[in-house]
């Protein structure tokens, strides 16, 4: 009998041996595979064999702490200019002002290797100059945009303005009693209203204070109610470097200023001091970050510099001065545009310092040069690749018959500048695009003045190389 039992607890033994060697292998000879920073992900478990209750994972580590965790560890194939700063702070706040996805991405991206700076627009939907502002909320005279349906960024550029009461404008605006439409025809509206950013030059001041600087032949002051026809149009900012922001004195300055500042279009190039003067606007939109610097080469004497302790406006008699904003913002910003006032009045010649200054100041960083202050059309150049426009000539200033311009400079998401030079005219106190048989001659006139340049018959300008 015992040795029955013996026999039996044997056998039993020799088959548990046997199905263990047999079955053992099946379950584990497969590795269960965990993504390094992803939510765990487990491959299926064979066929008619359970999963392992649990897998080994850190406590409390979703989808973005093991994305942080990764990247900081993997950081070397980052090549940025704020590698030094990846910590998990930096990261967090990554993920706070631009999203969640947007650091598992880049995390994505480090698997396959290494990161450059000029890919993050792609990954992340941020240029780096773009993620730094908005991590360390540098937004000093920023705005940010909401992103455009098709990614593209539309800068629409336009010449002088002026809505001065007791002259033609504001007398032709109030008598023909249809706003905006009276003065710009509903072609040119229809692309200023549907720009990213629109930009004018406010050639006149904004105020009911102060007198008309002596021994000046032209002055030029609007009731400050008159900044609304700027919402009419479209114009989101406007240039102040030029040589009426002056014309009723420092009150009328600051009354300009603070206009501007209440009905919420952005200004540039003039100030209580240089500092505020000469600074830059930005933009940011499509994950882009775009600077505007503007400077007067116009009036030394009756239109006010401004100094450290003094308003007035940003003069720009050297291109070092200029040169030097444009190459700061340049640091910050992902595209820059110089928007100056030079040259000569009604003439389409071009001037000496013109085109020294252009050139220098696509040097120094500039991707497009945008001039005025010769109330008509100038040249346009390609210098290195980037635009220079020598001058858009006037917008809304007037009541001579005068040709002009506009610019539609767009940014597409590949980095591509595309550039759009629409010839004008601005007659009987209304602008609009001069084409078809009305407009031969202008076209002919336009062709002349390129330089190392075409226009094509919808009026895209490339270079000539």
């Amino acid at each position: 009998m015992k040795n029955s039992k013996v026999i039996a607890l044997i056998a039993i033994g020799v088959a548990f041996l046997t199905v263990c060697l047999i079955c053992i292998p099946q379950i584990f000879g497969n590795d269960y595979e965990v993504s390094v920073y992803s939510p765990v992900s487990v491959t299926p478990p064979p066929e008619n064999v359970s999963a392992p209750d649990e897998v080994s994972k850190p406590q409390n580590l979703n989808s973005l702490s093991l994305a942080i965790e990764y990247i900081i560890e993997n950081k070397a194939s980052l090549e940025t200019s704020f590698n030094s700063r990846i910590d998990k702070d930096f990261l967090s706040l990554m993920a706070e002002k631009i999203g969640d996805e947007a650091v598992e991405s880049l995390a994505n991206a480090l698997e396959n290797g290494k990161v450059k700076s000029e890919d993050l627009l792609k990954i992340i939907g941020y240029s780096e100059k773009a993620l730094l502002s908005l991590i360390d909320n540098d937004l000093n005279r920023t705005t940010i945009l909401e992103n455009t349906e098709n990614g593209v960024t539309d800068l629409v550029f336009v010449g002088d303005v002026s809505f001065s009461d007791g002259y033609s404008v504001m007398n032709y605006y109030n008598k023909r009693a249809k706003g905006a439409e009276g003065l710009v025809s509903e072609e040119v509206l229809g692309i200023l209203r549907s720009a990213t950013v629109a930009m004018a030059n406010n050639e006149f001041t904004l105020t009911t204070r102060g007198k008309p600087i002596p021994n000046k032949i032209w002055t030029f002051r609007g009731k400050p109610e008159n900044v609304s026809i700027y919402h009419e149009m479209g114009i989101d900012i406007v240039g102040l470097a030029n040589n009426h922001a002056f014309d009723y004195g420092p009150d009328s300055l600051t009354d300009t200023l603070a206009t501007l500042d209440g009905a919420g279009i952005a200004r540039l190039g003039a100030g209580e001091n240089l500092e505020e003067a000469k600074a830059p606007y930005f933009y940011i939109v499509n994950g882009i970050k775009i600077a505007i610097v503007a400077g007067s080469a116009i009036d030394p004497y009756s239109t006010r510099g401004a100094r450290e302790n003094q308003s007035g406006v940003f003069q720009i008699f050297d291109t070092v001065s200029m040169s030097r904003e444009i190459t700061a913002a340049k640091e910050k910003a992902d595209y820059v545009i110089a928007y100056v006032h030079w040259g000569i009045e009604n003439t389409t010649n071009l001037t000496g310092g013109q085109k020294s200054m252009g050139k220098a100041f696509v040097d120094a960083g500039a991707d497009v040069v945008i001039g005025m202050h010769s109330h008509c059309m100038q040249g346009v150049e390609y210098y290195k690749g980037k635009l220079i426009v020598y001058s858009l000539g006037n917008f809304t200033f007037s009541s001579h018959d005068l040709t002009c311009s506009m610019l539609k400079t767009s940014i597409t998401p590949d980095g591509e500048i595309k550039n759009v030079y629409y010839p004008m005219m601005q007659k009987d106190n209304f602008t609009y695009i001069n084409s078809g048989e009305a407009g031969k001659s202008q076209f002919e006139l336009l062709k002349s003045l390129l330089i190392n340049t075409e226009i094509s018959d919808d009026y895209v300008v490339t270079e000539i190389n």
